[in-house]
């Protein structure tokens, strides 16, 4: 099924890039950031959503409030015949990812995870050399940079 684009104007990418930020904004703090009133930011709002452009809102938990204190990024390589279903399946299963993409490249998967410290990353990547991996690197975030231009 084919997405079809949707035209935004200043406000528009204005009202996403808050909502991305603190997806919890009345629409009077909205519109009071974008110069609008809160019935009419009410209604930009409600057409991004009917327009698809905002999918959802969700909470972002802070890894380090529940101990998980190591963030990481790995790429992943399967074996040429490997299980791709079964990788996917068992990445599913671990709360500590943030984030898999297939992806191109050397690499066939980029995760994101956060974890309670080098054991646990240690355990879950042996686990999956065990089943699944031809190869891994596995880097330490040091920390995430704040970006205020985010796509919308």
């Amino acid at each position: 099924m084919a997405v079809e684009n949707v035209e935004l104007d200043d406000i528009d990418r204005a009202l996403v890039g808050l909502l991305r930020r603190t997806g919890r904004m009345s629409y009077r703090d909205l519109g009071m950031e974008v110069a609008l009133g809160a019935s009419a930011t009410a209604d930009r709002v409600k057409r991004l959503e009917r327009a698809g452009v905002i999918a959802g809102y969700s909470a972002v938990i802070d890894p380090e409030t529940i101990g998980r204190t190591l963030r990481a990024a790995i790429d992943v390589r399967l074996p040429a015949d490997g299980d791709h279903e079964g990788f996917e399946a068992g990445l599913a299963t671990l709360d500590e990812v943030d984030l898999a993409a297939h992806v191109t490249g050397p690499f066939d998967y980029l995760i994101l995870m956060a974890v309670a410290g080098v054991p646990r990353l240690d355990d879950i990547v042996r686990n999956w050399g065990h089943s699944f991996l031809a190869e891994t690197s596995t880097r330490i975030l040091l920390h995430t940079v704040e970006l205020e231009n985010q796509p919308g």
